[in-house]
């Protein structure tokens, strides 16, 4: 998770590459509650966002249960039909952090290689 320093924002980035998705199809994505799914028992901690195209099973991510901030400038996707990579990040709006018992475990390390054509991350310094 990053964190935008004028505003305290933190934000996600996710990369998920589909080498094998069928011609035409491009990724869709959603946000589904801990309520909605049937995988594990509902927490209302935790949200869900999901990514699904063809021929690929839907996938899922559990993260914080904040609002998004979906303004034009905080939220956007890409679908880079060449490389056949999906990319989406979003920031959590700061008026509403719910109060939890115990911090969530810290996201994995990742390292990010930005292929030609991709914008910048929103949040991150250019390379």
């Amino acid at each position: 998770m990053l964190q935008r320093n004028e505003t305290q924002q933190q934000s996600l980035l996710f990369q998920i590459d589909y080498p094998e998705i069928a011609e035409g199809v491009i990724p869709r994505h959603r946000f589904m509650s801990a309520y909605e799914q049937k995988v594990q028992p509902p927490d209302k901690r935790w949200q869900y966002v999901l990514f699904a195209a063809e021929p690929y099973e839907t996938i899922a991510f559990k993260i914080l249960s904040r609002e998004v901030d979906k303004s034009e400038d905080k939220f956007w996707t890409l679908w880079n039909k060449d490389t056949k990579q999906f990319f989406m990040q979003f920031a959590f709006r700061t008026d509403r952090v719910p109060a939890r018992d115990e911090p969530p475990p810290p996201p994995p390390a990742a390292v990010m290689i930005r292929p030609a054509g991709v914008p910048p991350p929103l949040f991150l310094p250019p390379f």
